[in-house]
């Protein structure tokens, strides 16, 4: 895995960029110093679709040579600081949502987030609706979407970035500490080759 996060390499499409900021005001992963003291930063993970950036607590830092990222957070004074996100967020391209469905003759739109995990290269992203797309239209609804696939294929199968962005709340688990205050946020995406299911 290690190989696959070096930084400098390209992991995406070129128009693809992606940031964790905990300096977004009053979004729930805001905050002035992480749970070791480091000050909160923006940071670009992704850049014109290479990696930039990795996110860090003093001790991942310092095993990699790199520096802390602001990114130790715990649930509690009760709990470890464990390398956590902060707002993670991709930011906006250049298509409307009209121009991104107009030529799909056949898709599924997913509709928000229910919740969503990786198991080293491989995701697994369940929408909260879900509609298909007939001759560039959005037609009838479709329940229990889940997308699944190689997290860095992907990335590269992007085809178009949305104009449009939105931050939704969410909460982060991790090493048994559940219900983290976070968001995730970002535009339409059109993706090729993913695995949907559904019904």
């Amino acid at each position: 895995m290690q190989e696959l996060l070096t930084l400098g390499k390209p992991v995406a499409i070129e128009q693809l960029n992606v940031i964790d900021d905990a300096t977004v005001p009053g979004l729930p992963g805001t905050l002035k110093y992480d749970d070791e003291g480091v000050p909160a930063q923006c940071k670009h993970l992704i850049k014109n679709g290479v990696l930039a950036a990795r996110m860090h607590n003093r001790e991942t830092a310092g095993k990699m040579g790199e520096s802390p990222t602001g990114n130790a957070r715990a649930l509690s004074a009760t709990f470890m600081p464990l390398v956590r996100m902060t707002n993670t967020a991709i930011e906006s391209g250049e298509h409307s949502f009209d121009e991104m469905v107009a030529d799909i003759d056949e898709g599924v739109y997913a509709v928000r987030m229910l919740g969503g995990q990786t198991n080293g290269e491989m995701f697994t992203f369940a929408a909260a609706q879900g509609f298909m797309i007939r001759d560039g239209k959005l037609a009838e609804p479709v329940s229990d979407v889940t997308l699944s696939g190689n997290v860095f294929q992907t990335l590269k199968d992007i085809e178009s970035i949305g104009n449009d962005s939105l931050y939704a709340y969410g909460g982060c688990g991790k090493g048994g500490q559940s219900g983290l205050p976070v968001s995730v946020g970002g535009p339409h995406l059109r993706i090729k080759n993913v695995v949907v299911g559904g019904r």
